[in-house]
C-alpha cells in the first residue's frame, strides 16, 4: 500500500513488508537464499550418494552370492542377454515392492515424529494453535519414485553386465574375484615384523579378494563420512543459537514510562534491574577531529562541508553505572566522572578478492585522553536543491576517557553502531539531555512479571527473553529430533550395508577357512588372523572415512559462510567413529566366524567342487 506523493501524482512512496514477504513468498536476502541452496545441496548430495551406494552395493553382493546359479544357467544354454534380463527383471520386481513401501514408511515416520514432537513440546511449540498438520507434496513422492527406479535399474544393469560376461566355468568356480599375482601378494615387512604369520595371512587374504575388500572398506568409509558430516551440520547450524541469551544479565526487557519505573521496580518478581538512558532525539556527540578517527572511511555523517563521526552517548543512572563498572572490571572511583568508550568495529570486508572478518577500533583515544565534540538538537531543512542541518543549543562537550571496553551496557549487547558508544553516569553529566529509554530486569518468574507489568501499563513494549529462550531451545530440539532421526536412519542403512558386505565375504570364504584348518591352523591362530583382518579393515576405512568426513565438514563450513565464523572440527564424531567401527567390525566378524566354526571342515572342502 502506497502513500501518495503530492509533488508528482504518478509516483508513490511505499515500503515493503519484508517480514510478511519473507515467509509468504520466500523473499529472503540473496545471502540467505545462497546459504539455503548451498547447505541444502550438500545435504541432498549426501542423501543421494548414500542411497545410490547402498543400493548398488546390495546388488553387487546379491550378484556375487548368485554367481554359481548364473553359471548353472549358462551351462545349460542361457544366453548373456537372458541372464542380464533375468537380473534386471528381478531388480525391477524388488523396486515395485520396495519403492512404495519406502514412500509409505517415510510418510509414516514423519507422522510419528510429528506426534512425538507434539506430545513432548506442544506446550511451547504450538501455543495458540492446534499443532502441525502432516502435508505430503506429490512432487516429492514422484521424484523419489523416479530416482529409486533409476538407481535400481543402473545398479542392476552394472551387476547384470558383470554376471553375463564371465564364462560358465568361472561362474561355477566363482574364481573371477581371486586373482593371484606374486607382486601384488607381496607383504610389507612391517606387517610381517609386527603381526607375524597371522598378519601375513590376513594381509594376503585381503589382497587375494581385492574387490570384496575394497567394497567392504568403501561401505564402512561412506558410513563414517556421513556420520561426521551430519554431526558437523548440526553443530554448525546451532552453534550460533546455543549461547544467544546466556550472556545476558537479565531476562525481561521493556521500554517503560518514567512514572511506571518505581511501581515495576517494587514488584515481587523483580530480583535486579538496570536503567538505560538515551539523548534527546538520539543525538550524537559529533567528533570533527579527523586525527582522532583511525580511518576517514568512518567520517560519513553530516553535510558535505560539515563532516563528522557521531559518537553515541548512553547514560546510566548511578546504581546501574556502578553495576556496569563492576561488570567490566573497573574501579568506580576511577571512572565515576569519566566516560567508558566502546568503539570496536566488527565487520566483513573484501580484501584482494577474499572476504575477511575485520575487528578494529574506530578511534585512537587512550585512557586519560579527552574526547571533545559538539552536541545539540538537530533540525534539517531544504535550502534550494540541498539540505541544511542546524543545531539548537549547540555546545562543545568534553568527556575524559576513563576506560576502554568491549562490553556493551545492559540492553545493548546485540546492538551495533559504527560510530561507537560512550557510556556515562547521567548524575555526573547534565549537559546532554538524557531521557529514560530502556529497563532491563532479572527475574526468577519472568512470565508472571510480564503479566504484572502489563497490568501497570498495557501499552508497554516488553520482551520476555526467558520465554524466547525456551521457544528457541524448543525449536532447536525439534530440528535436532528430525536431524538425529535422519542420522539414525542413514546409520542403520550403513550398518546393514556393512553387515551384509562382511558376512557375505566371510560366507564366500568358507572353503578357504576350511582348508587352513585342515592343514593345521589352530583356533587361536585362526582367531588372530581374523582379528588382524578386522584391524586392517577398520584402519583403512577410518582413514578414508575421516578424510571424506572432513571434506564434507569443510563443504558445509563454506556453505554456512565460513569466512565469518570459526571452523568446527568434528573431533567428538571422529572419536565415536573410531570406537564404533572397530567394535562393529569385530562383532560382525565374530558372528560370521561363529557360523563358520559350526560347519564341518571336510564337508565344506568337498562342497562346490567341480
Amino acid at each position: 500500500m502506497g502513500v501518495k506523493n503530492h509533488e508528482a501524482d504518478t509516483k508513490y512512496d511505499y515500503q515493503l513488508n519484508t517480514e510478511l514477504l519473507r515467509w509468504e513468498a520466500f523473499a529472503f536476502s540473496d545471502n540467505t537464499v545462497s546459504t539455503f541452496i548451498s547447505v541444502g545441496g550438500v545435504i541432498i548430495f549426501v542423501i543421494m550418494f548414500t542411497s545410490v551406494f547402498c543400493i548398488r552395493n546390495s546388488f553387487a553382493i546379491s550378484i556375487t552370492e548368485k554367481m554359481r546359479m548364473y553359471g548353472e544357467l549358462a551351462s545349460i544354454g542361457a544366453t548373456r542377454k537372458q541372464i542380464k534380463k533375468s537380473v534386471i527383471y528381478e531388480a525391477m520386481l524388488l523396486g515395485i515392492i520396495g519403492v512404495p513401501l519406502g514412500v509409505a514408511s517415510g510418510i509414516f515416520a514423519i507422522f510419528v515424529l510429528l506426534k512425538i514432537v507434539g506430545a513432548m513440546l506442544g506446550e511451547y511449540l504450538f501455543e495458540g494453535i492446534n499443532g502441525i498438520l502432516l502435508g505430503v507434496n506429490i512432487w516429492s513422492i514422484i521424484i523419489s519414485t523416479v530416482l529409486g527406479f533409476v538407481t535400481i535399474y543402473l545398479s542392476a544393469f552394472i551387476s547384470a553386465k558383470k554376471a553375463s560376461k564371465v564364462n560358465p566355468i568361472q561362474l561355477l568356480r566363482n574364481a573371477e574375484d581371486v586373482k593371484l599375482k606374486a607382486k601384488k601378494l607381496k607383504t610389507p615387512k612391517i606387517i610381517q615384523k609386527v603381526f607375524k604369520t597371522g598378519g601375513v595371512l590376513a594381509y594376503k587374504n585381503l589382497k587375494r579378494s581385492k574387490k570384496k575388500y575394497k567394497t567392504t572398506v568403501i561401505s564402512i568409509a561412506v558410513s563414517i563420512c556421513i556420520f561426521i558430516t551430519m554431526n558437523a551440520f548440526i553443530n554448525n547450524m546451532f552453534s550460533f543459537t546455543s549461547g544467544y541469551y546466556e550472556d545476558y544479565d537479565y531476562n525481561v526487557w521493556l521500554m517503560p514510562n518514567t512514572d511506571d519505573v518505581s511501581q515495576i521496580a517494587a514488584l515481587e518478581e523483580v530480583d535486579e534491574y538496570y536503567l538505560l538512558y538515551e539523548t534527546e532525539n538520539h543525538e550524537y556527540l559529533r567528533i570533527y577531529d579527523k586525527s582522532r578517527i583511525k580511518s576517514t572511511d568512518y567520517a560519513i555523517d553530516g553535510d558535505e562541508d560539515d563532516q563528522y563521526l557521531g559518537l553515541s552517548l548512553i547514560g546510566l543512572d548511578d546504581v546501574t553505572y556502578r553495576k556496569y563498572v563492576k561488570k567490566i572490571g573497573e574501579n568506580y572511583d576511577k571512572v565515576k566522572d569519566t566516560g567508558i568508550l566502546i568503539d570496536e568495529y566488527n565487520g566483513i570486508q573484501e580484501i584482494n578478492g577474499k572476504v575477511e572478518t575485520i575487528k578494529e577500533r574506530v578511534y585512537n583515544y587512550k585512557e586519560g585522553d579527552t574526547i571533545k565534540g559538539r552536541y545539540g538538537i538537530s533540525e534539517t531543512t531544504k535550502v534550494g536543491d540541498k539540505y541544511k542541518t542546524t543545531y539548537e543549543n549547540d555546545k562543545e562537550i568534553s568527556i575524559k576517557v576513563g576506560a576502554i571496553s568491549k562490553i556493551k551496557p545492559y540492553g545493548r549487547e546485540r546492538n551495533f553502531y559504527y560510530g561507537g558508544y560512550l557510556v556515562v553516569n547521567i548524575d555526573r553529566f547534565k549537559d546532554a539531555q538524557f531521557k529514560l529509554a530502556e529497563m532491563s530486569i532479572q527475574s526468577g518468574n519472568a512470565d508472571k512479571l510480564e503479566e504484572n507489568i502489563e497490568k501497570i501499563n498495557q501499552n508497554a513494549v516488553i520482551r520476555n527473553f526467558a520465554k524466547e529462550a525456551k521457544q528457541e531451545k524448543t525449536m532447536v530440539l525439534v530440528i535436532k529430533i528430525f536431524l538425529y532421526g535422519f542420522i539414525g536412519v542413514i546409520t542403520l542403512i550403513g550398518v546393514t550395508n556393512i553387515f551384509n558386505t562382511i558376512t557375505s565375504n566371510m560366507e564366500l570364504r568358507q572353503k578357504e577357512f576350511a582348508m587352513l584348518k585342515s592343514i593345521g591352523m589352530t583356533k587361536k591362530e585362526f582367531n588372530r588372523m581374523i582379528n588382524l583382518e578386522t584391524i586392517f579393515y577398520g584402519t583403512k576405512s577410518l582413514l578414508y572415512g575421516i578424510m571424506l568426513g572432513l571434506l564434507g565438514t569443510l563443504a558445509l563450513y563454506k556453505a554456512f559462510g565460513g569466512e565469518s565464523s570459526d571452523f568446527f572440527f568434528p573431533s567428538t564424531a571422529i572419536i565415536i567413529s573410531i570406537f564404533a567401527v572397530f567394535i562393529l567390525i569385530f562383532m560382525i566378524m565374530k558372528y560370521s566366524v561363529g557360523k563358520i566354526n559350526r560347519q564341518n571342515t571336510i564337508e565344506t572342502i568337498r562342497k562346490d567342487n567341480i
